[in-house]
């Protein structure tokens, strides 16, 4: 079963999962520096220690799906980039088994976006 669609999927699947683990690590380096920045001003005894922990406190109180649009179009974008790349390689195999599974992306992407934007207009309602 080695071949260059398994090499394909395979590159995919190991820079999804090194982009995801740079992502969580970023934020983890942030929130490490967020803190060690509060517990300085908080041992000199500094007056921007209130500001600090509300910018805290405003961070973790996101809406919820609040990235929900930007989720869906990157799920679309790569649901649709995996169609035409089988379509590209024009195996009538390969474009029913990876393009039916290009389709799962599709619709989770716009599931997504059809949930934001009927918030976004519930919210204006």
């Amino acid at each position: 079963m080695s071949g260059p669609m398994t090499d394909a999927v395979i590159f995919a699947i190991l820079t999804t999962g090194g982009v995801l683990i740079v992502i969580q690590l970023a934020r983890l380096l942030k929130a490490a520096m967020h803190h060690r920045t509060i517990r300085e001003a908080i041992s000199r005894d500094n007056q921007s220690v209130s500001a600090l922990l509300a910018t805290l406190d405003r961070e973790e109180q996101q809406p919820t799906g609040a990235n929900d649009d930007r989720t869906g179009l990157v799920l679309v974008a790569l649901g649709a980039a995996l169609f035409l790349y089988t379509l590209i390689q024009g195996d009538a195999e390969a474009i029913r088994n990876v393009g039916a599974a290009a389709v799962f992306p599709i619709l989770v992407g716009g599931a997504l976006l059809g949930r934001f934007y009927l918030g976004r207009r519930s919210r204006r309602d």
